[in-house]
């Protein structure tokens, strides 16, 4: 009997874009196929530099695998070769983390399904997917762009930013934020439904995101074959809109939505706060001479552990005089946030401390826990 492998895309390579680049225009899509599901899934191929040219995706089966013989998963690469894209299609065996599927798949075992080159308006079928008891996908190349003028609804909660659609694709909008303020943003938040339950940001607090007077171009990944308007009520699944809810600024001011700008700025002033505790934690612990590499090891991950994911009345405090006007409703996502920033970056020491555990203790890779510590401190 051959199984079905549901199109849902687990691991999508995206270029992470900076502040006044350009998103080149993507020509192909793929659009596949199953008999087992209605309707095609579209996904756009990469142009030029972005992710390399090249886009890695993995699908699950519907169920779990319980035989080793069947693949959990397949996984295609495809890249722009000329006129046609050039796809790779590996079945994948084994369990894997399906949100964090690249580094999860490290060492499974993988074998090949086939490799394809197919042009514009051509379809190619996965005949030797069924080898492997799955149904085959049928795969055909189309023109990523969407014909039509585009619209999307759009509602802008950010006076200093000018929301630009630029065009639309097969997996959303290209958009572009022009910056009509005096000061650099330096992060904004997107709800990309009218349903408040999908949204997309950016952020980068050490060079800026968008300068003053400058633009910035992005991709909305977004249902694309639906429409709404920003009174009706979505259906299943949303259709797109547009709802630039909140943005924050290099000298700490924000516009927009309270509850939206605080959901931005509290991972990172959580994350500075945590690392001040962790770093503090970890030197005082060096500085004791008695102990040797082995002791520091064990104490400092007895203390790591001691120390509680709770939020500080410090952090909180800080939270609350930068947005005074947070409603007592946002709270609770504030301090979900917080414990789970600073689980996540005693998660990040503890796995540092493994590699430098398990490093070459001996030649000229050799370092102390000091000096490695040192150079962690610098390049983290």
């Amino acid at each position: 009997m051959r199984t079905a492998i549901r199109l849902v895309l687990f691991f999508f390579t995206i270029t992470t874009l900076h502040a006044q680049t350009q998103v080149e225009r993507p020509r192909f899509a793929l659009e596949i196929s199953e008999d087992e599901y209605p309707g095609p899934h579209f996904v756009i191929v990469p142009e030029g530099r972005q992710a390399g040219g090249i886009d890695s995706m993995f699908f699950s089966r519907e169920t779990a695998n319980s035989e080793k013989t069947q693949p959990s998963a397949v996984r295609l690469v495809c890249k722009v070769d000329g006129d046609a894209v050039a796809i790779t299609a590996t079945a994948v065996f084994g369990p894997f983390d399906k949100t964090d599927t690249g580094p999860s798949l490290q060492g499974h075992p993988q074998q090949n399904i086939g490799t394809y080159s197919p042009h514009l308006n051509e379809s190619i079928v996965l005949r030797e997917m069924e080898q492997f008891g799955l149904q085959p996908w049928t795969i055909k190349i189309v023109n990523a762009q969407m014909p039509g003028p585009a619209s999307l609804p759009t509602v802008n909660e950010v006076p200093s930013i000018q929301p630009e659609i630029l065009g639309k694709d097969r997996e959303g909008y290209r958009m572009a934020l022009h910056n009509l303020s005096s000061r650099a943003v330096t992060a904004f938040l997107v709800e990309t439904s009218f349903d408040h339950n999908s949204n997309y940001s950016e952020s980068n607090d050490r060079g800026g995101l968008i300068a003053p007077g400058a633009n910035h171009e992005f991709r909305l990944f977004c249902n694309t074959s639906a429409s709404a308007t920003s009174t009706g009520i979505a259906p299943d699944p949303a259709p797109c809109a547009f709802v630039l809810k909140a943005a924050l600024f290099a000298d700490g001011s924000y516009e927009g939505d309270a509850s939206a700008a605080a959901t931005l700025a509290v991972g990172r002033i959580a994350e500075q706060f945590q690392g001040r505790r962790v770093r503090g934690l970890i030197d005082n612990i060096l500085e004791d001479s008695s102990l040797d590499d082995s002791s520091m090891l064990a104490r400092i991950r007895s203390q790591l552990s001691k120390l509680s994911d709770e939020p500080d009345p410090a952090i909180l405090e800080q939270i609350r005089l930068r947005f005074p006007g947070l409603p007592s409703t946002a709270w609770d996502s504030v301090n979900s946030n917080i414990r789970s920033t600073f689980a996540r970056e005693k998660q990040r020491t503890l796995r540092a401390l493994k590699e430098f555990e398990d490093s070459p203790k001996q030649g000229s890779m050799s370092r102390s826990l000091a000096q490695w510590w040192s150079a962690w401190e610098r390049n983290g």
